[in-house]
């Protein structure tokens, strides 16, 4: 019997400094929906801003982002919207652990899908990116109960 989920810790960097790339890739053959979480510690008040939060899949283990993998709009974030940023990017917060949830559906998608992070400043605690692979969609009731005052940042699904 084929197991119905299973969790990949695709990047996790305990000291995050400025300007610094984080990248992850996980292989999704044989599963068909993916809950991908970008998770980053507090930064400091005076500087809460990531340059880039972005995803692509593709079909070749990925090295990069930008390019190895093919650009997933509704998951790549920028300064503002456009046709190849599908949000803009919500500052850190400075008081809670920041959380990014991506729901994506692999019907039709290539085998790897990557995700990088990188930051402005140095981001306290640390940054990981975890994906949760499953057989069908868990995730949808994650958009009900997201707060930014529980440290959801966005919740993103396509």
């Amino acid at each position: 019997m084929l197991p119905n989920t299973k969790t990949v810790l695709a990047s996790l960097e305990i000291s995050c400094t400025a300007g610094q790339v984080n990248f992850g890739a996980i292989d999704t053959m044989g599963w068909d929906h993916l809950e991908l979480d970008v998770l980053a510690g507090t930064a400091s008040a005076a500087e809460t801003a990531l340059t880039s939060l972005r995803c692509g899949d593709c079909d070749t283990v990925p090295t990069d982002v930008t390019t190895d993998s093919t650009a997933i709009p509704f998951a790549t974030g920028s300064a503002a919207t456009s046709t190849s940023a599908g949000f803009v990017l919500p500052a850190l917060s400075s008081t809670t652990l920041n959380s990014y949830r991506f729901n994506v559906s692999l019907i039709g998608r290539k085998r790897y899908f990557a995700c990088e992070m990188i930051n402005t400043t140095v981001i306290n605690a640390g940054c990981a990116i975890v994906g949760r692979l499953s057989r069908r969609e868990t995730g949808a009731e994650l958009v009900a109960i997201g707060t930014a005052t529980a440290g959801c940042r966005l919740v993103a699904s396509g």
